[in-house]
């Protein structure tokens, strides 16, 4: 792996189920690396709270695509509690490291 994983402030309770989120940045560096780019970038699940944040690139290793960050009740994929979509790497991060927090999720624990 040419880039190292992105660092992300994750709170107690999240498990990663897959993390391929690189510190690849498509406004930073080549287009030559667009591979790191993927739909499968990350997934973190909380089993106390059946949630789901999953994170990808659509479409796949496209330089026109974007990222799309669900958040995900109950295997529920067709109903998104949270849907962000995006080109800025940063606004992701700060979403993630926003909604891993319960007193952002808590409002779904019912």
């Amino acid at each position: 792996m040419k880039y190292s994983l992105q660092p992300l402030r994750l709170k107690a309770g999240w498990e990663i189920i897959f993390n391929n989120f690189t510190e690849y940045d498509i406004n930073k560096h080549s287009e030559d690396d667009i591979i790191e780019l993927n739909e499968d970038l990350l997934q973190l699940y909380h089993k106390n709270a059946n949630l789901i944040i999953d994170l990808g690139w659509y479409p796949n290793n496209d330089k026109d695509g974007q990222y799309i960050l669900l958040m995900i009740k109950n295997y529920d994929w067709d109903f998104p509690l949270e849907k962000v979509i995006s080109k800025s790497k940063d606004e992701i991060i700060d979403c993630i490291e926003k909604w891993v927090d319960i007193g952002f999720f808590a409002k779904y624990n019912h």
